[in-house]
């Protein structure tokens, strides 16, 4: 009399012990597809063996997987076929679809939705604490793993050539993005890692100090006249050219000139004059920071195609564009925008147009890409070469050109207009 009561008490066991399993089986894959490799990495270099072999399943993903959802489909098909044999005897030929009914349910909860949503919360305590029981599973099932890697493997062979990184750049910008909004990196931070990865994106000719501004001696100058330029301009560096600004033949080191004149020795400027690199202005600003790394004169030449020069970038420029600009006690520090009232605004036109729009918070708005500068953007706009008073409508902003030097744009006034507003220039 007490062997069919005992046989149902341990089919009852049986049913619960793999509704147990069918749960492991599916939090350990919604674990283990979606655990923090960087945090378990840290876990790891810290000593940690249970992260150590997370790590080294999480190398072989695909083994995994497969034995995961190997197990949990062995385990879901025996408590199917027991749950059958168990209401069959309850409920006569109707158990079979009660025991659908109610195990499909009872799955459903226990086994895969509650499971799913702890492992997805605690992902790499999940992971940590199911890695030695699923290293035996994938050992055990190790013979139809293979199989499955050949089939996947066979159809890999078709793709090869569409293998995509598990991160783009974007990506991690998006990354970025979230941990600083969830408070684990400073703006300050945020914005200097994002700065790192747009270093290969600006290009010289955008961090260069334009010819136009450049202050430059000839070799054969005057020593006299030299030391004046030093002390006035108050630059560490010069370009000096040969007869024509676009033969430069090199740099003269402000430190390099004082040690010879106040040592009292006969000199001359091309005695001193070291060598500079010169640089295509498309040339990225992370490469040019190498070769300063590698050279010890922090600047270069820019020259276009035909060997005319179209500016200087010296390694403070390079390093500005990753940190913002940097002050020393020889510069003044000038505001390159300032406000003139509650909705007009004075631009530097050397400025980015990203940072004047940044700057008058219009962000919504979209910053022409290819004008590198505020002027740029300017005289693309007008069309022409600009006189004093010109002005134009764009994205809500009236644009009028306060200052002019010679053919060169010195300032502009900014003005925010209604969207409504129609203007004709």
């Amino acid at each position: 009399m007490l062997e069919p009561v005992i046989n149902q008490i341990i089919m009852w066991l049986s049913m619960i012990i793999l509704i147990a399993f069918s749960a492991f089986f599916s939090s350990s894959e919604t674990a283990f597809s979606s655990v923090n490799r960087i945090r378990i990495k840290k876990l790891a270099a810290d000593g940690n063996k249970h992260a150590k072999r997370v790590l080294k399943l999480n190398d072989e993903y695909t083994r995994v997987l497969t034995g995961v959802l190997i197990g949990n489909n062995i385990v879901n098909i025996a408590a199917s076929t027991i749950s059958t044999l168990l209401f069959t005897m309850y409920f006569g030929a109707m158990g079979a679809g009660i025991s659908t009914v109610v195990l499909t349910i009872v799955i459903l909860i226990f086994g895969e939705v509650i499971p799913k949503t702890i492992a997805r919360d605690k992902a790499e305590l999940v992971c940590m604490k199911s890695s030695g029981v699923i290293c035996f599973f994938t050992i055990i099932f190790t013979p139809v793993i293979f199989v499955f890697d050949k089939i996947k493997n066979l159809i890999d062979k078709t793709d090869e050539n569409d293998k995509k990184p598990t991160m783009t750049e974007q990506e991690l910008k998006f990354v970025i993005d979230e941990i600083e909004y969830q408070g684990i990196l400073e703006d300050h931070e945020g914005e200097l890692v994002r700065s790192a990865l747009d270093l290969d994106e600006t290009t010289a000719e955008k961090a260069m100090t334009p010819r136009v501004d450049l202050v430059s001696i000839e070799v054969d100058s005057d020593i006299e006249d030299v030391r004046d330029i030093f002390l006035n301009e108050k630059y560490s560096r010069l370009p000096v050219y040969k007869k024509d600004i676009d033969n430069v033949i090199g740099i003269l080191s402000e430190k390099d000139f004082l040690r010879a004149y106040l040592s009292g020795d006969k000199f001359t400027i091309s005695d001193l004059v070291k060598k500079a690199p010169l640089v295509p202005p498309q040339m990225n600003i992370s490469d040019l920071m190498v070769k300063f790394q590698k050279g010890k004169p922090h600047m270069a030449i820019v020259v276009d195609q035909y060997g005319g020069v179209e500016g200087i970038i010296t390694l403070e420029d390079v390093l500005e564009q990753l940190v913002g600009n940097i002050y020393d006690e020889k510069d003044s520090k000038q505001s390159d925008i300032k406000k003139i009232d509650e909705s007009s605004w004075w631009v530097n036109p050397d400025i980015g147009v990203d940072e004047m729009y940044e700057a008058i918070d219009l962000n919504d708005y979209d910053a022409d890409d290819e004008s590198n500068t505020v002027g740029g953007w300017v005289l693309k706009n007008l069309e022409k070469v600009p006189d004093k008073d010109d002005k134009f409508l764009v994205d809500g902003l009236e644009v009028t050109v306060s200052e002019m030097d010679d053919k060169r744009i010195v300032g502009i006034i900014v003005k925010k207009m209604d969207k409504e507003k129609n203007f004709n220039a």
